[in-house]
């Protein structure tokens, strides 16, 4: 009589280990709490913040096509997911992990930080423009040596990639006093060279006025959120990662991952359909076709 393998006990304990995490993650939350050394936001659920977080890392396979929650380490994966509740943020509508060897790393996008920027800030609005070559751009210096947008004509002529010459982001309180974030295009260049890309993804060839915008509002957010009176800030944030963070494709070679992650579940006016990675090589989607032609939803 030939003998069967039971494969199913290394399975389940394979899921017990990987659930484990997730509650010790939620156990330190809680302890945290108790002891008034985390306040989370209102209306900010912690446990269904994981449960989605850990159904998102299902998707996520490393370069191999591993999942990320059997080939990372058990610390880097509860270390996000700490990194995700303290921010009081949500997997892919503001955040995502990716898979570097063993590690698991935290990538915060561009939505998180200006979610944050409005909650836990003087920010009300943060709204955006391209300056184009030919345009009639003023802004001075106000009495607190802060920029203040004085005007600002363009015209449709002037609306093409290859003009770009700065973007901007005005800044409006909740007591209503505003300023302005102003980078020229060598800046925002240069931010886009220190991310996997280096500014060459579909993304910042196909949108570049969009990028642009999504890169000086980011600052401006960055500015605001290290201001806050406990200092919070990320250490991808100290590598200016936020102008350049990791958008519809990861570079392979530098990444060594390839990710699956399913579409945001609402459209930013400056995210593109997918953005869970960036650089030439594709996101695979599991259990979708390839999506690579989508087109920015702006």
């Amino acid at each position: 009589m030939e003998e069967k393998t039971n494969t199913a006990k290394p399975t389940t304990a394979v899921a017990k280990t990987q659930e484990s995490v997730a509650d010790m993650v939620l156990q330190r939350v809680t302890t945290m709490e108790n002891g008034g050394e985390l306040t989370l936001p209102e209306g900010y659920h912690v446990g269904n913040a994981l449960k989605s977080a850990w159904l998102y890392l299902q998707s996520v396979r490393d370069k191999a096509g591993r999942p990320v929650t059997e080939s990372c380490t058990k610390s880097s994966i509860a270390n996000c997911l700490l990194e995700m509740v303290i921010r009081g943020e949500h997997p892919m509508r503001h955040c995502y992990f990716i898979p570097t060897g063993n590690q698991l790393s935290f990538f915060e996008k561009y939505t998180g930080k200006l979610m944050r920027a409005k909650r836990d800030t003087e920010i009300a609005d943060v709204s955006a423009q391209v300056v184009y070559k030919g345009d009639e751009f003023t802004y001075t210096v106000d009495e607190n040596g802060r920029y203040q947008l004085v005007s600002h004509k363009t015209s449709i002529q002037n609306m093409t990639p290859a003009n770009i010459v700065a973007a901007y982001a005005v800044v409006v309180n909740r007591d209503g006093t505003r300023h302005l974030e102003v980078m020229t295009i060598d800046m925002i260049r240069a931010a886009w060279g220190q991310g996997a890309a280096k500014g060459n993804s579909m993304a910042h060839r196909g949108f570049t006025d969009q990028m642009a915008k999504k890169s000086v509002i980011a600052r401006a957010c960055k500015v605001a959120l290290e201001s806050t009176s406990d200092g919070y800030s990320a250490p991808s944030d100290e590598r200016e990662d936020y102008m350049a963070e990791p958008h519809k494709e990861i570079e392979r070679e530098q990444a060594n991952v390839s990710i699956a992650a399913a579409a945001p579940t609402e459209t930013d006016p400056y995210e593109l359909a997918a953005d869970d990675a960036e650089s030439e090589v594709d996101v695979k989607v599991e259990g979708k076709e390839d999506d690579s032609a989508r087109k920015c939803p702006v």
